[in-house]
């Protein structure tokens, strides 16, 4: 049974439109926050239907379980190439994790997803598109571009009717070109780019200063910025977690890989923080696919937990409360949810959480 609580605000920039994405179940007061809110994600899902199925079942078992408020996707849903044929497929995406395509309010772009024949990933645009394509941050001054695989969900975690933590997908591709069956560009990740410069105006707009705003977000995308498996450090996000480190941005979730990983508090150059203030990377590019060796050996700098036997999801529990300084304060907490032996039961490892960074 799914959640069907009113959780989910999405807000322009230009002003305070509020848009409902669930159903009015829950006739409980403003006030009242009746469980946590939670967010389950992941990246590399769906195998090709021609080929053999990794676990994506499985995974899709778990989510159902823990009747998350919110699912989102770190790319490279559905391979080889993403095509609206295999998104849609009773054996692809659609037969697993699109059980609960309602609650996939942030779905970002991978490699495999950009590759479908394009331009503008159609496969994945077709799938996800009715849910994306009137977001409020398309009419913001400096607007996002859903189609192209950036754009930002604001929560309500509390159920209070207060925007509080937000959530920033971006297209890790950067530029990339993926042949003549691909895009012949995806968006770029450079400084002066469309995607960073939108970037900025929606940190600037939610954080609003020292003494304002909100203080709680994470940033989805698909190639890790540091990398913990199978692929070394991608430098293409460097841009964009600069941005973030300077708005104190909290979390930067990633796939790519496929096996899971957690590190510390990082500098935006890919230290470990010697303050312990600083983005914490959270690694999920197990969700069924397959799984691959970790080739990054010894585990980088910050690596506080890593496994690549199992699949699996991340759980983000988020919560908020309001700073006598102004601000909107809160926390979050991050379990790994792994397939066990007996679905829909996970193995839970490597629980932690922290403050938002102020």
């Amino acid at each position: 049974m799914i959640k069907t609580r009113v959780r989910v605000l999405l807000v322009g920039l230009a002003g305070l439109l509020l848009v409902s994405t669930l159903a009015v179940t829950d006739q409980t007061p403003a006030s009242a926050q009746t469980d946590p809110f939670v967010l389950i994600w992941s990246g590399d899902v769906s195998p090709p239907t021609n080929e053999s199925r990794g676990d994506d079942y499985g995974t899709a078992e778990v989510i159902l379980a823990q009747q998350p408020d919110v699912v989102c996707l770190a790319g490279d849903d559905q391979y080889e190439t993403g095509s609206g044929a295999m998104f849609n497929s009773a054996v692809g995406f659609h037969g697993s994790w699109g059980r609960f395509k309602a609650l996939i309010k942030c779905p970002a772009r991978g490699n495999h997803d950009v590759a479908d024949p394009g331009p503008g990933a159609p496969g994945w645009w077709g799938y996800f598109g009715d849910q994306l394509s009137n977001l409020p941050c398309t009419n913001a001054p400096t607007p996002c571009r859903p189609e192209e695989g950036f754009f930002v969900l604001d929560l309500d975690v509390n159920n209070d009717g207060r925007l509080d933590w937000f959530i920033i997908a971006l297209d890790s591709n950067c530029g990339r070109v993926f042949g003549p069956t691909g895009d012949s560009a995806t968006p770029s990740c450079a400084n002066d780019s469309p995607q960073i410069n939108w970037l900025r105006s929606v940190f600037a707009a939610r954080h609003g200063g020292a003494n304002s705003g909100r203080k709680c977000s994470a940033m989805i995308w698909h190639h890790e910025r540091f990398g913990t498996g199978f692929f070394n450090d991608d430098p293409a996000t460097t841009y964009a977690v600069q941005v973030g480190n300077h708005y104190h941005n909290d979390l930067l979730l990633a796939g790519h890989t496929h096996s899971m990983a957690r590190l510390g508090a990082m500098t935006w150059d890919g230290r470990l923080s010697s303050t312990g203030a600083g983005q914490r990377q959270i690694t999920a590019g197990a969700a069924g696919r397959s799984l691959t060796a970790n080739r990054v050996d010894p585990p980088r700098e910050g690596t506080r937990w890593r496994q690549n036997t199992q699949y699996g999801v991340n759980k983000l529990t988020l919560t908020t409360s309001t700073s006598t300084a102004g601000w909107e304060d809160g926390t979050w907490k991050s379990e790994m949810l792994l397939v066990g032996q007996g679905p829909p039961s996970p193995t839970v490892a490597d629980p932690a959480q922290a403050g938002c960074w102020p």
